[in-house]
């Protein structure tokens, strides 16, 4: 159970209630880890706008996006985001359990397409180390074809991966799946 009390889905309001009701729209329930984020509604809405940014992304886009996730979940040992994103790993795109395991291994053989994959393999080094992020890694990013807005919001996206695994483990988000 989690520490904090969250807004009940039959009890919102507002800016929540509206965000909820997205979420049921599209998911057909409020998973307890969305609910977390009612406790602050610019944090949900924030939070709920990154998620549809990733879900209106192509396939392979949305894979890397939920690798990232899910790697950086295992890092942080966050039990709710590894099988949460491990079962869309598997139920949605379609990875079988050798090729994510192989991929825990060493990211840079993830089944994406070869600029994800460099993608990823850049989003984990700066989050493990951001102090090693040299020129060296742009210019190898920009000579396969990433863009800066590319690099900045693979980043963005991993960092705040970090904020949601220290958020779920702090306040015991159950697992609901």
């Amino acid at each position: 159970m989690s520490l904090l009390t969250t807004v009940k889905v039959d009890e919102a309001e507002g800016k929540v209630k509206e965000i909820y009701e997205e979420i049921i729209d599209g998911f057909g329930s409020v998973p307890k880890a969305l609910q977390l984020f009612s406790i602050s509604p610019q944090a949900f809405e924030n939070q709920w706008n990154n998620n549809k940014m990733v879900m209106a992304m192509d396939m392979d886009s949305q894979k890397l996006h939920t690798l990232i996730r899910f790697l950086i979940a295992e890092k942080d040992s966050c039990e709710y985001c590894i099988g949460f994103n491990k079962g869309m790993l598997l139920n949605m795109y379609g990875l079988s359990l050798e090729e994510i395991e192989s991929t825990k291994s060493d990211p840079s053989t993830a089944p994406l397409e070869e600029k994800n994959r460099a993608l990823l393999v850049f989003a984990l080094k700066s989050v493990n180390d951001a102090h090693s992020i040299k020129k060296d890694d742009i210019d190898a990013l920009e000579k396969i074809g990433c863009t800066q807005k590319e690099m900045f919001d693979i980043v963005q996206s991993a960092s705040q991966m970090s904020v949601v695994t220290t958020l779920f483990d702090t306040f015991k988000v159950e697992i609901d799946f």
